[in-house]
């Protein structure tokens, strides 16, 4: 919903964009005006103007192509947020009344028409030929760069790129754009442009620059009076809290955008709405609790009106059924999308559904494909940690270069203004002062994400990946004093690898460290989301299951257990079969971190003692005693 649903501001004054040769008379630019700023209050009443506009008669045999395009160009950004299919037919239908070119006033009109119908081939899934047509574009526009159209080019060739993941060309895209929106309007299309650097800046992890844009516009929108767009912009507002973990401010935010929407009939925008409640539902493991919010929405959009939007749907429902115990159901609907996924060319909704399969695979035991779609879905996520990190690194460049540029720009007026050596000399010693000081901030910076590397270091088990000891006892500290302050459940499973003395003494120490690396991304791929994996030792790995009784501990362990059992280790000399043997322990009062892992231990003890590849509680579980011999 984030770039889509604000389209609306970019509705155009049409008259602006005519030429100085051909004017609009003043109650046409008065109807243009008074549509745009309908559309902000209800988009219906919008609709309802430019319909109107249509209708005035007009010497000759019609409108003029430039007034046509231009109404044409409004009515599909408006239909943008309601109807894809509808905003790609008015597109269709004013493109092919102006022929293969337009020229004269009407061509910024046709070029920004134009734009609008790649963005909507973009939301309606045809993303090569959404690609094609901008190519196009930006070959057109190439001999006016500073020109609104040419700006709108790169706006929705930016948005599109930011929901592709191809983050560092977004940014330098939409930025662009704004710069040039900024200069030359209309102010509706700086702010359109805003509001989608916004949803770019939260999709890449920087939320707090995501805020900066968008609570301002929110609050410029409600004094305005201008209810649509305020819904618009709380809604991504909700969507940066949620991704920020503050579940109760987002549900509060995303609730209050649902009832807009339905004071306004938008049917579409409560789609939306209902989708994100449901995501956060299962961010806050209340997977029961998210079916309905699907339900709904599914009862207000369709592929029509929003494919991008149904496809996220039914991910959610899938993990949501997967969630609930209903994997069986899940699997088909996942499947069915793929080629949909995948067309689309968005790797964040890849990264999501490959995750979603994994999950109902690894449920219904078919653990090979769930292990190839974690894979892939672990190779998609590093490419995007990636592409975020040249997005930011990209934004500091930019932002060092602009504060050089104004530097350099007022040394040198200050020179011509004076005309003294006196103040040329300040100037240098100024820009000399404000380049040691980049400098330093540049040394901080690097300093800065040094120590961030070596702190992940520290926290990293250098074999299998996954947290170390440390990190994992800390993860543990947490989960007690969140345990203790608020009575959230808490368990601890503690695993070992069955037999694995054997494996090494037979194969080599090579085989067994293949053995771990692989058993760490099998037990990962069986844990929930927010559950902690470290390897504390060893053969000896720990989950912590914040959030899970012993009954919800149990079936985690098991159902790390199965997928171990079921996931041999192939190699080109053959399998290699895989057990372990899992102890829980879950909280109590008092619990302190050093009895829960002693608690877990037994347990642990306890199963291999009765035999292995099983999971035991710390119930009755007597405590080992030395040279117990768990390792083999």
């Amino acid at each position: 919903m984030g770039g889509a649903r604000a389209a609306w501001i970019g509705l155009l004054l049409a008259c602006s964009a005519l030429g100085p040769s051909w004017a609009l008379d003043a109650e046409t630019q008065r109807r243009l005006e008074a549509a745009r700023d309908a559309a902000a209050r209800r988009p219906d009443a919008g609709l309802a103007a430019l319909e109107a506009l249509r209708a005035v008669p007009q010497p000759g045999a019609g409108p003029p192509l430039a007034l046509r395009l231009a109404i044409d160009e409004l009515e599909c950004r408006l239909l943008t947020d309601l109807d894809v299919s509808r905003a790609l037919a008015v597109a269709d239908a004013g493109l092919s009344a102006a022929g293969p070119q337009a020229d004269g006033n009407a061509r910024d009109a046709w070029l920004r028409l134009r734009a609008c119908r790649a963005g909507m081939l973009a939301e309606a899934g045809e993303v090569a030929e959404a690609r094609r047509e901008l190519q196009a574009l930006h070959a057109a526009t190439a001999d006016a760069p500073q020109s609104a159209a040419a700006a709108l080019v790169h706006l929705e060739r930016g948005v599109m790129r930011s929901r592709g993941g191809d983050y560092e060309a977004a940014q330098s895209d939409l930025q662009r754009a704004c710069q040039v929106l900024d200069r030359t309007g209309p102010r509706r299309d700086h702010l359109l442009c805003l509001s989608q650097l916004a949803g770019h800046y939260r999709r890449v992890g920087d939320h707090e620059e995501a805020l900066r844009l968008l609570q301002p516009l929110r609050a410029a929108a409600g004094q305005a009076g201008e209810t649509y767009d305020e819904s618009i912009y709380l809604y991504g507002i909700a969507r940066t809290l949620q991704d920020l973990a503050r579940w109760d401010e987002a549900l509060r935010a995303f609730e209050q955008a649902r009832a807009a929407n339905v004071a306004l009939g938008d049917r579409l925008g409560i789609g939306y709405a209902e989708t994100a409640l449901a995501a956060i539902m299962l961010s806050m493991q209340r997977p029961g609790d998210a079916l309905p919010h699907v339900q709904r929405a599914l009862a207000h959009v369709d592929r029509s009106t929003d494919p991008r939007l149904v496809d996220e749907l039914v991910i959610t429902q899938a993990q949501a059924l997967t969630a609930t115990g209903q994997a069986a159901q899940a699997y088909p609907l996942l499947s069915a999308m793929a080629d949909s996924v995948r067309a689309r060319g968005s790797l964040p909704m890849q990264l999501l559904w490959l995750r979603a399969r994994a999950d109902a695979g690894s449920a219904l035991g078919q653990w090979r494909q769930a292990y190839q779609d974690l894979a892939a879905a672990q190779q998609i996520e590093s490419t995007l940690q990636v592409q975020r990190r040249s997005e930011q690194a990209a934004r500091l460049r930019a932002q060092f270069n602009r504060a050089r540029d104004g530097e350099e720009l007022a040394m040198l007026r200050q020179l011509h203004a004076q005309g003294q050596e006196l103040r040329r000399l300040q100037a240098v010693a100024l820009g000399l002062v404000a380049a040691l000081l980049l400098a330093a901030l540049t040394l901080t910076l690097r300093k800065v994400l040094q120590a961030r590397r070596l702190q992940s270091l520290a926290s990293t088990d250098e074999l299998t990946g996954i947290a170390n000891r440390r990190a994992v006892m800390a993860r543990l500290d947490s989960a007690l004093a969140a345990h203790k302050g608020r009575g959230a459940p808490l368990s601890l499973a503690m695993i070992d690898v069955d037999h694995f003395k054997r494996i090494n003494d037979t194969l080599g120490h090579a085989v067994g460290d293949e053995v771990l690396r692989h058993l760490a991304r099998v037990l990962a791929g069986a844990l929930r989301d927010g559950d902690r994996l470290g390897r504390i030792g060893g053969e000896e790995f720990v989950a912590v299951l914040q959030g899970a009784a012993q009954a919800d501990a149990l079936q985690v362990a098991e159902r790390m257990r199965a997928a171990v059992a079921r996931t041999p280790l192939a190699r080109a000399q053959g399998e290699v079969a895989l057990t372990i043997s899992v102890g829980v322990a879950t909280a109590g009062a008092g619990s302190e971190a050093g009895r829960l892992l002693a608690a877990a231990d037994a347990a642990l003890y306890q199963a291999k003692a009765r035999g292995r590849n099983r999971v035991e509680t710390s119930e009755d579980a007597p405590a080992p005693e030395s040279g117990d011999g768990r390792g083999t």
